[in-house]
Order: C-alpha cells, then sequence, then structure tokens
C-alpha cells in the first residue's frame, strides 16, 4: 500500500482509523468488530473528505464508502436490544 493510499483521515469514537479509500470497491472484513457508532462516524469523516477532495477519482470512492458504512450503521441499529417495559419504567423512575 502507498503512502498516499493509506492516509489516514480521522478516527471513530472506539479509536479505529478511517483511511482514505485506495479502490472502488467497498468490503466490509477490514470493519469486524466496528460498533454501530463506528459507522456513523467512518460515514461523516468519509463523505467530508469526499465533497472536500481534489482528486475527480476519489471523491466517489470516499462517497461510496460513506454510503456503505451508513447502511451497515442502519442494520446494526435494526438489530439493537430491545429493553421489556418493565425495565424501562424502573429506569425511568429512577433509584429511590
Amino acid at each position: 500500500m502507498s503512502k498516499k493510499s493509506a492516509m489516514v483521515l480521522g478516527y471513530t469514537r472506539s479509536g479505529h482509523p478511517v483511511i482514505r479509500p485506495s479502490r472502488r470497491s467497498f468490503t466490509a472484513d477490514g470493519f469486524v468488530g466496528w460498533e454501530r457508532g463506528d459507522h456513523v462516524d467512518a460515514a461523516r469523516i468519509l463523505r467530508e473528505h469526499g465533497e472536500r477532495e481534489q482528486d475527480p477519482e476519489i471523491a466517489p470512492w470516499c462517497l461510496r464508502w460513506a454510503k456503505a458504512h451508513r447502511e451497515i450503521g442502519r442494520s446494526a441499529k435494526k438489530h439493537a436490544r430491545v429493553r421489556g417495559a418493565a425495565e424501562i419504567v424502573i429506569r425511568m423512575k429512577g433509584p429511590r
């Protein structure tokens, strides 16, 4: 990997580096262990970088990767654990 393609654009809330895309296609293999918030952060970072990118080849890649991260984050949200009504009532009342 060349230095140009390994440029770190930012970090997610868990400290994972968001690297500038070096290829057009997105693969989720490198993102094992990422949480929903990490994908949300990566999507934001890549979208902002894609909007500023001067290279006409890299800018669409960043936006495509941002969209992929956003979709992974959304699918992780669908699998979130839903708490029971009794637990929600207890949490809303707080400790006494």
